[in-house]
């Protein structure tokens, strides 16, 4: 058994040896919550969130409520684009800077902005200090307009981490919510040279050829993005949306469809889907996408418009009127002046919505130094 241990444990080994060694000690202790623990964590650690997901849950049979494998199933649903039964899972665990912080990260899967900035906070009160920690409680603080626990934050963020990558990343963020293209990308650059491989930094630079119209540019950084950070949606639906821009629509499908699957709280996901499933002559494909969209938001207008197209195609020309009457409505309701249905949905850069959530303005003077820091952050949106 320590032999088998030592080796799951030894990190010079190639992860799928070390995974295996975890999987035996799980297999031989199987009464032992501690094994499946470590082979989850493990797992985890590799962003490997379904068979980590399984594990945990085959742990919580031997060991119900216990807190960790609680917590490491919250966390692997998170990973993979479930973040409501995720913050079920991370709602029972009992408060600790790590799973605050994971709580954090479900509130903001869910665009729930004040319950994401609570737990962060909790998250630092109760000693984790992660400079991570600090670029999504500053993406909170903006999101609800808090200039002030902005500026306080992001104080706390350059006492504790002056040197941190992810500082670049919110200068390069805050830069590009002012459309100032270079400044974004010489930031991210910085981040990129502090630590290569940070999750982010490719999608934000492919983010920047995508909407400079520089495709083969941006296919490179988003399919680097999704190779060093795979459970990202908006990594997928770019790249998607970049290969359709490159003529490559049967190539873009499998990603979109991982945009819908990793983050399906996302609606321009699933138009995005639609969109190419209908240019590759899946109608009714393309009819599920959008029955699912049009469940999650039901009172989103694009909908019902996008989905009485396949449905006149595919013969259905009831259930099509039934669907441009309620696009209509919703367009009424929603746009009481502009009553007109909507038209379909494209891929603006605007839509980023896990991008532009939380950017602070960016200030006119020079780079790197604390007052910087605070002129972008009083600047506000």
């Amino acid at each position: 058994m320590q032999p088998i241990l030592r080796q799951a444990e030894d990190i010079k080994l190639p992860f799928e040896e070390r995974k295996r060694a975890y999987v035996r000690v799980a297999n031989i202790c199987s009464q032992a919550p501690f094994a499946y623990s470590e082979l989850t964590a493990f797992l985890l650690e590799h962003q490997d969130a379904e068979p980590a997901l399984t594990w945990a849950r085959r742990g919580l049979k031997v060991a119900p409520g216990d807190p960790e494998l609680t917590v490491y199933e919250g966390m692997a649903l998170l990973l993979l684009g479930q973040p409501d039964p995720a913050l079920n899972d991370l709602k029972k665990a009992p408060p600790s800077g790590k799973n605050e912080f994971y709580l954090g990260l479900a509130y903001r899967a869910l665009r729930e902005h004040k319950g994401s900035q609570q737990a962060f906070l909790k998250a630092y009160s109760l000693g984790f200090n992660d400079p991570y920690l600090f670029y999504v409680l500053i993406e909170q603080d903006h999101a609800l307009g808090d200039k002030e626990a902005g500026l306080r934050d992001f104080r706390t963020f350059y006492e504790h981490y002056p040197g941190s990558p992810w500082l670049h990343m919110l200068y390069g963020d805050a830069y590009m919510a002012k459309n100032d293209d270079a400044s974004a990308q010489s930031e991210y650059a910085q981040a990129a040279k502090l630590a290569p491989g940070l999750p982010i930094v490719e999608y934000q630079l492919g983010y920047l050829d995508f909407t400079a119209a520089r495709y083969e540019g941006a296919e490179a950084h988003f399919r680097k993005e999704i190779a060093t950070n795979p459970t990202f949606a908006s990594a997928y639906l770019y790249l998607g949306a970049t290969l359709r821009r490159l003529n490559h629509n049967a190539e873009a499908l499998p990603f979109l469809q991982q945009a819908v699957k990793r983050d399906p709280n996302y609606p321009l996901s699933y138009n995005a889907l639609a969109t190419a499933q209908l240019e590759a002559g899946e109608l009714q494909e393309a009819v599920e996408t959008l029955r699912e969209g049009e469940r999650r938001f039901p009172q989103d207008a694009a909908f019902p418009a996008q989905l009485a197209g396949p449905l006149r195609r595919l013969g259905k020309t009831q259930e099509a009127a039934r669907e441009s009457e309620k696009a209509s409505r919703l367009s009424r309701k929603n746009n009481p002046i502009q009553h007109g249905l909507p038209g379909t949905p494209s891929l603006p850069p605007e839509e980023d919505q896990q991008k532009n959530e939380g950017v602070p303005d960016p200030p006119p003077p020079p780079p790197t130094n604390r007052e910087r820091g605070e002129g972008i952050l009083r600047g506000g949106a």
